[in-house]
């Protein structure tokens, strides 16, 4: 039987994709990492992490398991699968950046609705990209 060894270095597409945004990118095949995406056009951004799970032998550094890979998204776990194709590579300081936004802006809390800048302005929260 092969010996199973765990991936090594699971955020390498991720800060590849940092330097340079055109990295290639498969539908089926999300990547460790994390990213931003919008629930609705309009909407506030969400931080979403992706993280590869390792279930590792500590005598042998072996996989005692297949490897898995995890999204949550505030708090909430999601299939990476289904939204890998909407999420855009960020900074880990813009992700936490946006994490503690969401815990201190109310406006925030509604991630399913749009909402109009020009209507409600937000002060700008150093190290968050609107784009």
């Amino acid at each position: 039987m092969p010996i199973r060894q765990p991936t090594r270095d699971p955020l390498k597409w991720w800060r590849f994709a940092l330097m340079d945004p055109r990295t290639a990118r498969h539908d089926a095949d999300p990547q460790a990492g994390f990213y931003v995406r919008r629930a609705v056009r309009g909407g506030p951004l969400l931080p979403v992490e992706v993280r590869l799970v390792q279930e590792i032998d500590p005598a042998t550094g072996e996989l005692t398991a297949d490897e898995r890979l995890e999204a949550e998204e505030l708090g909430r776990r999601i299939d990476p699968f289904r939204i890998w194709t909407h999420l855009r590579p960020v900074p880990v300081e813009e992700f936490e950046a946006l994490v503690e936004r969401h815990r201190v802006d109310e406006r925030m809390a509604a991630t399913h609705v749009a909402f109009d800048l020009a209507a409600t302005p937000m002060r700008p929260t150093k190290g968050v990209r609107y784009a």
